[in-house]
């Protein structure tokens, strides 16, 4: 279709272009048969039909001196310059054919994404809804904060494996049916996402609590962490190698969390944080196969 609007254009306008050049022709004409040259018997035999017409349709001559001037050349003349406008317009109108049909079809296109993204978004909060669980990859980072000369690299291990512990045990105590790994990072799974918010602000008391503690043994620390909604059945080790994934793009001392999180935290009743999107983010496993995830921040509402 859109190769037919072309030709139709392109049509118009090499008529809208030989208007103007043949009009030229036809005044050219007209003074030379005015001047009574003996050439204009030759050169006007392609122009004669269309003046013809001309003469039966709007006759015109004039007197000039006692001559019958006919001046069929020069409404002829006219008539193209006319023409000319007329083309244009069709050209004109053309373009806003096809666009006008373009626009439907890009309307019809929106509605029925729409149609497919609202039936796509309906299945996901209703699988969402089964995500019952929250799951964490908690990473801490030790370093000193002036003496960066000597490497106290055992001690900070030793620091932050107490620390993972001490969470652990804190929140078994706390929170039924949760459970830690601890490896370089700690990753955490808790079955009752109604009690996030708790879960989270008492965690961020923890490493508060935590680096004020260490602020007089010349020890820095920053963390990344990152969330997840899981289902009750769902695979902890999928769950954890996901999030190494997210937490490869080293977000610092922020709550990242993911879309599904989102979906399922956005239903909660008196949310104590805010969700602000932090954008896309291309994980690369080889050059030309990667994953994207779009990623979100957890603040607190003030």
């Amino acid at each position: 279709m859109k190769k037919f609007y072309t030709s139709l254009y392109n049509f118009f306008i090499i008529l809208k272009v030989l208007c103007p050049v043949i009009s030229f022709f036809y005044a050219l004409l007209w003074v030379i048969s005015f001047s009574g040259l003996s050439i204009y018997t030759t050169l006007n035999l392609p122009f004669e039909p269309f003046a013809e017409i001309a003469r039966g349709i709007l006759p015109f001559n004039i007197d000039y001196g006692g001559r019958d001037i006919d001046m069929s050349y020069i409404v002829c003349s006219g008539l193209f310059i006319v023409f000319h406008y007329i083309f244009d317009f069709f050209a004109e109108r053309t373009i806003d054919l096809y666009n006008f049909e373009e626009t439907q079809k890009m309307n019809k296109k929106n509605k029925e994404i729409e149609s497919i993204n609202a039936s796509i978004k309906k299945e996901l909060e209703s699988e969402v809804d089964r995500h019952s669980r929250f799951a964490i990859l908690f990473n801490l980072v030790l370093k000193p904060a002036y003496n960066l000369a000597v490497s106290r690299k055992g001690e900070f291990d030793l620091l932050r494996k107490n620390f993972y512990g001490h969470i652990i045990k804190d929140i078994s105590s706390k929170y039924k049916n949760s459970q830690g790994i601890i490896s370089d990072k700690l990753f955490l799974v808790c079955d009752d996402f109604e009690r996030f918010d708790s879960f989270i602000m008492q965690f961020l008391e923890e490493i508060k609590k935590f680096n004020k503690e260490n602020e007089s043994k010349d020890i820095e620390s920053e963390f990344s962490m990152c969330i997840n909604a899981i289902k009750m059945d769902g695979n902890v080790y999928n769950a954890m190698e996901f999030l190494e994934k997210i937490d490869s793009f080293n977000y610092k001392n922020k709550l990242v969390c993911t879309s599904a999180f989102r979906l399922k935290y956005e239903k909660k009743q008196d949310a104590k944080f805010k969700i602000i999107p932090i954008g896309v983010s291309r994980f690369f496993m080889e050059p030309d196969d990667f994953e994207d995830f779009e990623l979100f921040n957890l603040k607190p509402r003030i």
